[in-house]
């Protein structure tokens, strides 16, 4: 039967409005309601590479990126279902000597928070990571808790642990509107029927900025096109092998099913308006850009050079919303009392979702929340990219030099 009244509505079932169903439920929450208009995990969240890197050069974050690391070593123990997590570890390179004080500060951020990490040759490097070429690297860091999931995996988790927990989930359910009576949250209308409730997370993907513009609210963050793409197996490649990430070119390159998985930022950065695509468009109905694919197959081959004559079997794209100061986007929104967003996930909602999920719990059960979360105030921007082309080709930007700009 579809509910009538809920606590909490949660539209959209990614890997994002998933964590925050279950953390919320985890709380104690009763009345929590999970909304998709087509399966669970079936936007950008299966087509995202999945990396669990943490250690950032920026102290004041690391405990959020820490603390979702530790959920995701600890996440059988914590939801009752496994993931299939890969804690491998990571490679970032540098190639400059502009880029080795951030490999610096990393390793300072970690020492401050009790971890010690180390630099390593590039013969070290090349043991680790078969097939690669570090040879022009001027600094090689080793992150040995880093790791890769499954995306979709976890969002599946995380709903089937959320339904454990009384959460009432329906997908194939399309939301046509929030309504908001003087300010506040009262319910949102489907084409199932209304829902009656005081919470609304809105946790819709690329989708979110419209639902959001919907009732009045500007979000500042927008969806921009991430491309990757993964090789038939190849030799020498292990599943055992780090993650590789290079920092000048904008790549990073890990094992997947035998093959190598490669992504990278910087390539004919193209951001959306969702508004423009049909009603029923869905993300794997997003073009493909050969160009892109091209260029980033050639950076890669540099430096994996068993690349060059790699078959290709599998192009994944999505479209992950970027933020105007490359931060992510979680907290109530002034003037809806009672909605949430969380967005800007910055092609790294995997690695996000728990950090994300506990930040909307501690709202909703009106907590001082642990973790950095006032930094993740959608206020934060005041008119600065109230003009739509300006925020676009702000969020472009970040989107283009996003391992340049380091975070």
């Amino acid at each position: 039967m579809f509910p009538t009244e809920a606590k909490v509505v949660v539209i959209g079932g990614g890997v994002l409005g998933t964590s925050a169903a279950f953390q919320l439920a985890d709380d104690g929450n009763e009345g929590v309601v999970l909304l998709d208009r087509g399966p669970i995990a079936s936007g950008t969240t299966p087509f995202a590479a999945g990396q669990t890197g943490y250690l950032t050069n920026n102290k004041a974050w690391l405990p959020f990126t820490a603390w979702s690391l530790e959920y995701f070593e600890n996440f059988e123990e914590r939801t009752g279902y496994p993931i299939d997590f890969r804690q491998t570890g990571s490679l970032r390179l540098a190639l400059t000597e502009k880029y080795l004080p951030d490999l610096e500060a990393r390793i300072e951020a970690g020492r401050e928070y009790g971890e010690e990490f180390e630099m390593i040759s590039p013969e070290e490097a090349t043991k680790l990571a078969p097939g690669l070429d570090a040879s022009k690297a001027k600094g090689i860091l080793l992150v040995p808790r880093d790791g890769h999931v499954d995306p979709k995996s976890v969002a599946v988790a995380f709903a089937a642990a959320a339904k454990d927990r009384g959460v009432s989930i329906h997908t194939n359910t399309a939301v046509q509107d929030v309504v908001l009576v003087d300010g506040k949250v009262k319910a949102v209308k489907t084409d199932k029927g209304t829902i009656q409730t005081d919470w609304v997370v809105l946790a819709a993907g690329a989708w979110n900025r419209q639902f959001a513009g919907k009732i009045g609210v500007d979000l500042m963050t927008v969806p921009v096109r991430h491309q990757a793409f993964v090789t038939a197996p190849l030799p020498n490649v292990s599943h055992e092998q780090p993650i590789v990430r290079i920092t000048e070119p904008q790549i990073y390159v890990r094992h997947e099913a035998g093959g190598l998985l490669v992504g990278g930022y910087g390539y004919r950065p193209l951001s959306f308006d969702m508004d423009d695509f049909p009603d029923d468009f869905e993300i794997p109905a997003l073009a493909s850009d050969k160009i892109y694919i091209d260029q980033l197959h050639r950076a890669a081959t540099e430096f994996f050079p068993a690349l060059k004559d790699a078959v290709i079997i599998q192009e994944r794209r999505g479209l992950p919303t970027i933020a105007p100061d490359a931060k992510l986007v979680v907290s109530e929104i002034p003037n809806a009392e009672g909605l949430i967003v969380a967005s800007g996930c910055m092609v790294g909602g995997i690695s996000k979702s728990p950090g994300v999920g506990r930040v909307i719990a501690d709202i909703v059960g009106g907590k001082k929340s642990s973790l950095p979360a006032e930094t993740l105030r959608a206020d934060r921007f005041g008119e600065e990219y109230a003009d739509d082309t300006r925020l676009r080709s702000k969020c472009e930007q970040v989107y283009s030099t996003l391992y340049l700009d380091v975070i």
